[in-house]
């Protein structure tokens, strides 16, 4: 059931169809990103997403608005009473993903996996269900441009990745955990930049569960980090992060005097203080990757296929074939 402090804001119709692939977000301040985000997660076969806003005052509503396949929520409670936004999450989640695979992202992220630019996620997610996987895991990969954070102008009409293409291609490294799925990474680009200024400075979790084929009763714990116990695969997907735009320095500077964001926005008090401290921020360096494709990413052990789901697509390739060739006879 969802409280009173939780408003839906749009009439659209909600139909009950099985097997509807469903995105859910949690959004502020977010007209730069989201349009995007909304054709990227359409292009590889999203069909409805739900949207919370948490006090936009951008233009964030009124973008969502013309968007028919979008069913807007609104709150003013705390972000962070919220706890950071997962107490609306799971409650919208038990509302209208129970039964249906669900993308739980921010608007600044991009769900990608083996052979996305080909294979759509509806394809994906039956592969899962025939495994018996409950939830894919996915590595959080932070994505930048060659100039300076400041520098890193974009057009809201363009894709996010043609501003950003750049990535950290590691180190990485996991860490086991007691909690659903059992690990989490760290590493990237902020882990780099920040504790070469800053000692003190806690790494990001850079590892998250944002696809799971969601039932009532099931909770994330910790953003998507962690969740309830389910049986996850042992492929490993991507979610590019596209935080570092020319905006974000306001952002930051917001969110600190905010003090919404986890441990008092500390990872914003992070930059800040970096940003003092040099002036300009950049991440691009000589050893920084350009990002190809998702064959790119399993190459370099960013991501990780397995053989039945490698097996599945060239079957799924192999029947579609004739149909393509008579398409473009």
């Amino acid at each position: 059931m969802i409280p009173a402090s939780i408003k839906r804001l749009d009439y659209r119709p909600i139909p009950k169809i099985r097997g509807e692939i469903r995105a859910l977000l949690v959004v502020r301040n977010e007209a730069l990103r989201l349009p995007a985000t909304l054709r990227h997660h359409r292009a590889i076969g999203v069909q409805r997403f739900f949207v919370l806003d948490n006090g936009s005052t951008d233009g964030t509503l009124d973008l969502l608005a013309n968007e028919p396949d979008v069913h807007i929520f609104a709150t003013a409670e705390s972000y962070a009473a919220g706890h950071w936004g997962v107490t609306w999450t799971n409650i919208l989640l038990d509302e209208f993903g129970a039964g249906h695979w669900t993308l739980t992202i921010d608007a600044d992220e991009q769900f990608i996996y083996p052979h996305y630019e080909e294979l759509e996620i509806a394809m994906l997610c039956r592969y899962l269900d025939h495994a018996g996987a409950q939830a894919l895991p996915c590595l959080l990969l932070d994505m930048y441009s060659d100039r300076h954070v400041a520098d890193t102008v974009h057009d809201p009409s363009a894709a996010l990745i043609d501003t950003c293409r750049y990535f950290d291609a590691g180190p990485y490294r996991a860490v086991r955990i007691q909690q659903c799925p059992y690990f989490q990474i760290y590493g990237g680009v902020r882990e780099r930049t920040f504790h070469a200024v800053l000692r003190e400075f806690h790494p990001p979790t850079v590892s998250k569960v944002p696809l799971v084929r969601w039932q009532k009763g099931m909770r994330f714990l910790y953003s998507t980090h962690t969740l309830t116990p389910v049986k996850t695969s042992s492929m490993l997907a991507g979610v590019l992060h596209f935080k570092f735009l020319s905006d974000f320095h306001d952002r930051v500077v917001t969110e600190v005097a905010r003090r919404e964001h986890y441990a008092s926005a500390r990872e914003y008090r992070a930059y800040l203080d970096l940003s003092q401290e040099k002036g300009t921020v950049g991440f691009f360096t000589k050893d920084s990757v350009r990002f190809q494709d998702s064959a790119q990413l399993v190459g370099l052990g960013l991501m990780r296929s397995e053989p039945a789901f490698e097996n599945s697509v060239r079957l799924t390739q192999a029947a579609r074939a004739p149909q393509q060739a008579a398409g473009g006879a």
